[in-house]
């Protein structure tokens, strides 16, 4: 059974104020370098999220999808 991710919002301030919009995540980390780090775990520097582990499908997902919104 396959969850259902809710996916941030492309424009306006991210949500929670210690995490930067996903939009420029290119500034600080090349997406793609993300790959294994979404497969071991990812945990993030505040509360309010979860431990996320994904699949290689996923992974493959949300790296493009982070890739398309990237600003430039």
């Amino acid at each position: 059974m396959r969850s259902t991710i809710n996916l941030p919002l492309i424009t306006g301030e991210s949500r929670h104020s210690a995490a930067p919009p996903f939009r420029t995540l290119s500034r600080k980390y090349p997406i793609d370098e993300l790959a294994e780090s979404l497969a071991e775990g990812l945990s993030v520097g505040h509360p309010d999220m979860p431990e996320f582990v994904f699949e290689p499908d996923d992974i493959t997902a949300i790296l493009a999808y982070l890739n398309s919104i990237q600003e430039q």
